[in-house]
């Protein structure tokens, strides 16, 4: 038996750092959203010659790793460990998300091998149990298993549905720079660091709330209530991604923004043409381009019947 699924990408319309937990970890507020961009991951079920099961992980991508370093090898495991079976699949990844690119790729994958696998080995999990394991596995993954528009709160892992924020011309620009998500965070200024939540309303409320009182949510206000605060951290150490955030906004861009913790910047768009001419203007100087829209909801979970 074999199962092939889409592992969609997302941005970030909003994400803010609102202090330091006694965790030690940051308490966020993000909007997030799944796009059309996506990986596919093909699940066969295997049986080893000596019956005692296995995960194999096939991907021809440079610097993927095929063992326990990736995220999908530990998705399997943990959910084999979790409804007690041996773990009996080969699992082969086909790239095109950009890594490391605060897209969200490994998380997708993750969260697209706990809900395939569930498939493959027959087994079910409570929606409370499936969000916990995605959880373990990195604050995105919840994300990925609700899809659409959504509210992350916490560590940004605990996901509430919100009404889908539907933008057709999305354009997603990539310069290959590596930036380290524990080096973003540590360098963030001490205002957003200072223990304990920030005790005004956050600002990723009020943009949910402005989207969802928009009469044409096509046309919502999304573009002007882009904010990501680790662009403080990012953008002061890596010059080329303001200069693209800058460039798509000359490009015509309603609203121009660094997604998660980087390095990939989107534009919003109002039309086609003013969303192939930017992408022929940014794709020129040898940057990775590509062109999206938003995924909601419904779309995105049909994406994963059989």
């Amino acid at each position: 038996m074999t199962l092939v699924f889409p592992s969609f990408a997302k941005i970030n319309w909003t994400l803010e750092v609102l202090g330091k937990r006694a965790d030690g970890y940051h308490e966020l507020r993000t909007m997030l959203q799944t796009v059309s961009l996506c990986d596919e991951l093909r699940f066969e079920l295997t049986e080893t010659a000596h019956g005692s099961g296995g995960i194999e992980i096939i991907c021809d991508t440079p610097g993927v790793p095929t063992d326990e370093r990736n995220l999908v090898h530990r998705a399997a495991r943990l959910l084999a460990e979790s409804v007690g079976i041996i773990p009996r699949v080969r699992i082969e990844l086909i790239k095109r998300i950009p890594a490391a690119a605060g897209l969200g790729g490994g998380s997708s994958n993750a969260a697209v091998t706990l809900i395939a696998l569930q498939k493959l080995w027959n087994v079910a999990l409570a929606p409370r149990e499936l969000f916990s394991l995605g959880a373990k596995l990195g604050a995105d993954v919840p994300c990925f298993l609700l899809g659409g528009t959504c509210l992350g709160i916490g560590r940004g892992d605990e996901v509430y549905p919100l009404p889908d924020i539907q933008m057709e011309h999305l354009l997603l620009v990539n310069a290959g720079i590596a930036v380290s998500t524990a080096e973003v965070y540590g360098n963030l200024p001490p205002l957003l660091t200072k223990a304990g939540p920030a005790a005004t309303m956050p600002f990723s409320l009020e943009a949910a709330y402005a989207c969802l009182t928009s009469p044409d949510r096509q046309n919502s206000p999304i573009g002007s209530l882009l904010r990501n605060d680790l662009e403080i951290s990012v953008l002061a150490r890596h010059q080329l991604l303001g200069e693209i955030k800058a460039r798509l906004g000359q490009a015509g861009a309603a609203g121009a923004l660094m997604s998660g913790s980087g390095s990939t910047i989107f534009g919003v768009f109002d039309s086609a043409a003013a969303l192939d001419a930017a992408q022929a203007e940014l794709g020129a100087t040898g940057w990775w381009t590509m062109k999206a829209r938003t995924l909601g909801r419904a779309e995105y979970r049909h994406g994963f019947e059989i």
